[in-house]
C-alpha cells in the first residue's frame, strides 16, 4: 500500500457543519498489514483545521470523527484543501485525490440512477402494475447501468494500476466477494496491467487463492455461468 520516497502532507480544512466544531478530527493510514494507524489528529476550530507532517511514501487514508470514517484521503506530496458541509465532502490539490474524487462522483451518480431505476420498478408495481412487464420493460436499463458503473471500476482501476489508486480499488473489487474467485472483469484487470501490479503482495496472494478456489468449483461441477452468476 505504500509507493515512492518520503513525502510531506499539508491539508487544510473548511466546514460548515456546526456540529463539527470543537470535535477531533483523525488521519489514520493503512499500514502494511491493512490495519488502520492513527498519523495525526487535530480539533475543528470555528470551521477550521489542519494536518502536516512527513510520511514515508504516497498512501491511503482515511478521514475519521471519533470511530466514524468521514471521507477517503490520498497523503500526497501536495498542498491538499477538504471542503465538509452538508452537501459534499470532497479532498482536492494533488494529482491523485483530484483522480479519485472525479470517480467517486462519477460512481454516486451511477449508482443515484440504479437506485431511482429499483424505486421506479417498486412504485410500478404498488400502484397494480403486472411485475413481470414492469421488470421486462425496465430490465435493459438496469443492464446498462450496471455495465456502465462496471466499466467506470475497471477502467479506474487499469488507469490507475501504477500508483496506489488502482491496488486500493482493486482491493476493493476484490472485497466484495465471500473468497477469492476469478470473473471476467478481474481477468479484464489482470490482462492490462503492468507487471509491477501483478507483483504486489496482494495481488499475487488474491491470484493464488482464486486459481486454486476455481479449480475446486470446477472439480465439483459447477457450471461457467452458475460461477459467472456467483
Amino acid at each position: 500500500m505504500l509507493y515512492a520516497c518520503k513525502s510531506e502532507y499539508n491539508i487544510s480544512g473548511d466546514s460548515s457543519i456546526q456540529a463539527l466544531d470543537g470535535r477531533m478530527l483523525y488521519l489514520k493510514v493503512f499500514t502494511n498489514n491493512d490495519q488502520l494507524h492513527n498519523l495525526d489528529s487535530c480539533e475543528v476550530i470555528h470551521g477550521k483545521f489542519n494536518f502536516m507532517g512527513m510520511i514515508d511514501s504516497t498512501s491511503m487514508g482515511e478521514l475519521f470523527m471519533d470511530n466514524e470514517s468521514i471521507m477517503p484521503i490520498v497523503l500526497e506530496n501536495a498542498n491538499l484543501n477538504i471542503k465538509l458541509n452538508n452537501l459534499e465532502q470532497r479532498v482536492s490539490g494533488g494529482s491523485l485525490n483530484n483522480k479519485l474524487y472525479r470517480y467517486l462522483e462519477q460512481k454516486s451518480q451511477l449508482e443515484t440512477q440504479i437506485v431511482e431505476l429499483s424505486n421506479r420498478e417498486a412504485h410500478l408495481i404498488l400502484t397494480g402494475h403486472d411485475p413481470r412487464k414492469v421488470h421486462k420493460k425496465l430490465a435493459g436499463k438496469a443492464d446498462e447501468l450496471y455495465s456502465k458503473l462496471e466499466k467506470l471500476e475497471t477502467d479506474f482501476i487499469i488507469e490507475n494500476n501504477r500508483n496506489i489508486l488502482g491496488t486500493t480499488f482493486f482491493m476493493v473489487l476484490c472485497s466484495q466477494y465471500p473468497y477469492p474467485i476469478m470473473t471476467s472483469q478481474i481477468k479484464r484487470i489482470l490482462k492490462e496491467t503492468s507487471p509491477a501490479f501483478h507483483r504486489l503482495p496482494f495481488v499475487q496472494g488474491y491470484l493464488r487463492a482464486a486459481e486454486s478456489n476455481m479449480q475446486y468449483l470446477q472439480l465439483n461441477h459447477y457450471s461457467e455461468e452458475t460461477l459467472g452468476d456467483y
